[in-house]
């Protein structure tokens, strides 16, 4: 089927944007459905697994929205003759570009269930004039933890050094005021291991306000590549909008603009192409909704809206502000039910009540409203309510003389209005609240934004909604409870993309606190890349640890520790370091060809703990061998059995001793021996020093 709005656009233009609904994903009964649900949950990545887990109260549960379109009804969609833009397996759709007559051989499709427009909309511009702002000198001693130059190929967290507290904040010390942000920042709470997904125009990643900002992942949806920044393709304006959104959010510049969430780790979405004065179409919004929800987005800051079309006959009515109609607001709404926290613009419409467009419709999200610096409402923020009834905005930020970064220019910064900046500062304010409270829920994080506001006590369904929030009182004041997670923390030494040469190999952070004042217990872990595979792991009650074991030469390893209370709230440390060993360590330990090797213990003298290395050889003619391992006393007394004949295989082993005896009682200082006995081959031992 046609829609009359299909019919409509297609008469108008010959050609046109669409998008097409299909009947099913190839199930054919409870039995296949139940499979491909299945199937598909498995191919969720880790980050949006735990993100829904923690929504559905700890337990992850795939959908039906995880499951794919199928291949064969697109592939049938193009062999028509229409141009595929996007694919949506939330719609079970796909969007089009097509004429008449290919529509009619599309309709015709016996798994095609309709046909209907994309919808359109005008960008939100800033509204008035962009104010220049002086630029002031950057602080003494520049930033030294190393640049992000490039997105690594993974959605992983935390790759860079943590950002350290700025200096001074410029003009944006009013914008952050006005919802207590900075105070937040104060406390600890700067994003640190929140993945923020920017939808905007694209992005200036070489300014002085973002070029620090951890970026993981980028996608352009206009062109269709990995590349936010402009293209010879654009025009010169296209990233200014985005640039300066990403700025006001997440923005590191000190004494010129701090954004509320400068450590967040960004996913940026070029959605909007601004070549001309063609409306935006809803599919590329859409499209980076599902790319953000796959990458373990866990807030998504936006600021387009969807109303106004070209053809005026097209124009989504008031009545279609319902929270369940536009293509928008049903994706913003199952974003955040996927435990998304979605930051929508109320649009730049008002003041006439009812004035605001989609998808700041949408329920369970925070749409946002914009206020000057002494939070007196702009006349241009679009108002509430919705038509069904529902009070909009939820919050207001400042909009009205904003400071964000000029894309134009690497160094420069400007004043600027409309509800496209207040949105961004909502957006950080969200991902401050999300690192205090990993375990609260995306409606918790809504309700204690709310809850807040400076006019919770009274709000109102059309202006303010509950006002400015405050994101102290959010964090910390409100029925929901204060923060339960250790607070975070960074990690000191080896420093992000370092070099070690010599063992022994020290390891040192910062110490976490306990909101509670409960007992912090750290967990340090080692990795080897690129496959991450675990190479040492441990825990301690201290802020270093000596590695006790052996790494390889030229090998890049990554390490990282986690800070954990009583009742096992764990927090990992704001970054995730790597380092690179040198080229003559003289610790690579390879089997021999044959026979059995023993190491010296690794540290002696033994303090606390020691590894005991050895390695066997692979001329075993069952491939394996059964070793045991033995410490003893100066007197020959039997102290403790590390291995009891256990069967390996060929290779090296780093077996630990906890400096105990049998019982559990730590042994005195003094001489030790340890015996490697490998059936079959021979009995090898060392010596070791105890010291207390």
């Amino acid at each position: 089927m046609v829609t009359p709005e299909a019919a409509a656009r297609l008469a108008l233009e010959g050609k046109s944007a669409l998008w097409v609904y299909f009947t099913d994903k190839g199930e054919t009964d409870a039995r296949e459905f139940a499979s491909a649900v299945h199937r598909a949950g498995k191919r969720v990545a880790d980050p949006a697994r735990a993100r829904r887990a923690r929504e559905n109260g700890g337990g992850f549960v795939p959908d039906y929205y995880d499951v794919p379109v199928l291949d064969r009804y697109v592939d049938g969609v193009r062999s028509t003759g229409a141009s595929v833009r996007h694919v949506s397996r939330w719609l079970n759709a796909v969007s089009v570009v097509a004429d008449r007559a290919t529509v009619s051989r599309i309709a015709s499709l016996p798994y095609v269930q309709s046909v209907t427009a994309v919808g359109r909309s005008r960008r939100l511009r800033p509204v008035g004039p962009i104010a220049p702002l002086p630029t002031n000198a950057a602080p003494a001693i520049p930033f030294e933890g190393g640049l992000l130059e490039g997105a690594p190929s993974g959605p992983r967290r935390n790759l860079a050094a943590t950002l350290d507290p700025p200096a001074g904040y410029g003009s944006s010390l009013d914008q952050l005021n006005g919802i207590n942000a900075k105070a937040a920042q104060d406390s600890g709470y700067t994003g640190a291991g929140v993945v923020v997904a920017m939808l905007d125009t694209g992005y200036n990643k070489a300014h002085t306000a973002t070029v620090q900002l951890k970026r993981i992942a980028e996608y352009d949806f206009v062109f269709g590549d990995t590349q936010t920044a402009n293209e010879p393709a654009d025009v010169a304006a296209q990233w200014d909008h985005g640039t300066g959104t990403w700025s006001v959010l997440g923005g590191y510049a000190p004494n010129n603009l701090i954004g509320p969430a400068y450590n967040a780790s960004f996913l940026l979405a070029k959605t909007e192409d601004v070549r001309s004065e063609s409306p935006v179409e809803e599919d590329n919004w859409l499209a980076a909704v599902e790319w953000a929800d796959s990458l373990g987005a866990e807030v998504i800051s936006s600021s387009l809206a969807y109303f106004v079309f070209d053809n005026p006959a097209l124009n989504h009515t008031y009545s279609q502000m319902d929270g369940k109609t536009t293509v928008v607001t049903r994706a913003a709404a199952l974003a955040a039910r996927r435990g998304i926290v979605v930051a929508n613009a109320m649009s730049n419409s008002g003041p006439a009540v009812g004035s605001l467009q989609a998808p700041a419709d949408a329920d369970s999200i925070l749409s946002v409203g914009a206020v000057n610096n002494v939070n007196v409402i702009a006349d241009f923020s679009s108002r509430g309510p919705t038509f069904d009834g529902r009070g909009k905005p939820e919050v207001v930020a400042q909009g009205v003389f904003t400071t964000w970064a000029v894309a134009s220019n690497n160094t420069s910064y400007a004043g600027a209005s409309g509800t496209s900046l207040s949105t961004p500062l909502i957006g950080g304010a969200s991902a401050q609240i999300r690192e205090a409270h990993p375990e609260w829920t995306v409606q918790q994080i809504r309700y204690a934004l709310k809850l807040s506001g400076d006019k919770a006590g009274a709000p109102d369904s059309t202006t303010f909604g509950w006002g400015r929030p405050n994101v102290v009182t959010a964090i910390y004041g409100t029925l929901l409870g204060g923060p339960v997670f250790p607070k975070p923390f960074s990690l000191v030494f080896p420093a992000n993309a370092g070099a070690v040469t010599f063992p022994p190999y020290n390891f040192r952070w910062r110490r976490s606190q306990d909101p509670n004042g409960d007992p912090v217990t750290y967990r340090i872990r080692i990795l080897k890349t690129p496959a991450d595979s675990l190479v040492f792991e441990a825990t301690t009650t201290d802020t270093a640890m000596i590695f006790p074991g052996y790494l390889g030469p030229s090998t890049t390893y990554r390490w990282y520790v986690s800070a954990s209370d009583p009742a096992s709230h764990a927090r990992e440390s704001r970054e995730r370091f790597t380092f690179v060993t040198g080229a003559t360590t003289s610790v690579n330990i390879t089997p021999p060809p044959a026979g059995v090797v023993l190491y010296p213990n690794r540290p002696n003298p033994v303090r606390s703990s020691t590894r005991i290395p050895f390695a066997i050889g692979a001329d075993s003619p069952s491939g394996t061998a059964r070793v045991t391992l033995r410490i003893f006393d100066a007197s020959g007394r039997l102290v403790r059995t590390l291995l009891d004949g256990e069967e390996t295989i060929p290779a090296v082993r780093l077996p630990a001793w906890d400096g105990r005896d049998e019982k559990g009682h730590r042994v005195g200082s003094g001489i030790y021996y340890y015996r490697l006995t490998v059936a079959g081959k021979k009995d090898l031992s060392r010596r070791m020093v105890v010291l207390r």
